[in-house]
């Protein structure tokens, strides 16, 4: 909020035999240095003219309006022109340098994307499964409730409560157990926290909709039952 503009902090660099203090003349928002997956520090920045290199390696940061690529040449001339004898190791973009960090966070979201998209095929093909077996063996059940005047959202009903039911219960215990188990994936995380509301209830949202989607075709099967050969059988 501005509020520490004009005050004066003391240099912890300096030189223990004297007591050097610095006056605050700009605030900057929180940045990281080497990967978005860092904490921001407290940082103080000098002038190259009040503080000696620390190393005889520097970087200068230019913004352009257009693409920097195209300014590579300019950006070089204008380094051996104010410092001769410097040698410009390399040229990267903002864009290509933050890609580079955030290389390896990619590629484990990909990862893990992938692992859960076939976990998520797994299981709505698991639970299709055991309500297709389980329709089977209620097959005489679902016939004599249709002889008595059931109808047929009665059977559909039945059947997709009975896959809500396990479907919740599964859920309900993954996210409870997930609650432990996402502290264990902290460090891969930027920008969100580890108990994200959002995305708990996006996720609960999504195997709420493959379980139904993976019971649609047991319970039409269930109420296309023909209760006198079920009977008959």
């Amino acid at each position: 909020d501005g509020r520490a503009l004009g005050w004066m902090v003391p240099d912890a660099d300096a030189p223990p035999d004297r007591r050097v203090e610095r006056r605050i003349i700009g605030i900057v928002d929180d940045t990281v240095r080497q990967s978005v997956t860092d904490t921001p520090e407290p940082e103080m920045f000098l002038l190259a003219s009040q503080q000696p290199l620390q190393n005889d390696q520097i970087s200068v940061v230019v913004r352009t309006d257009g693409d920097p690529r195209n300014l590579i040449r300019s950006v070089r001339a204008a380094v051996q022109e104010a410092a001769p004898t410097a040698i410009v190791e390399g040229v990267v973009t903002m864009d290509d340098k933050v890609a580079a960090t955030l290389s390896r966070p990619r590629m484990y979201a990909v990862l893990l994307t992938t692992f859960g998209v076939f976990a998520l095929a797994i299981a709505g093909v698991g639970l299709f499964g055991v309500l297709s077996y389980t329709v089977a063996l209620r097959a005489r059940e679902i016939g004599v409730r249709s002889a008595l005047g059931a109808r047929v959202w009665d059977i559909v009903a039945l059947v997709l409560r009975q896959s809500m039911a396990v479907a919740l219960t599964g859920i309900a215990t993954g996210l409870l157990a997930s609650l432990w188990v996402v502290e264990a994936f902290r460090g891969l995380l930027f920008g969100i926290s580890t108990h994200d509301p959002a995305t708990f209830l996006l996720v609960g949202a999504v195997l709420i909709v493959v379980a139904a989607a993976a019971s649609i075709v047991p319970a039409r099967r269930a109420a296309r039952v023909d209760p006198v050969k079920v009977l008959r059988g």
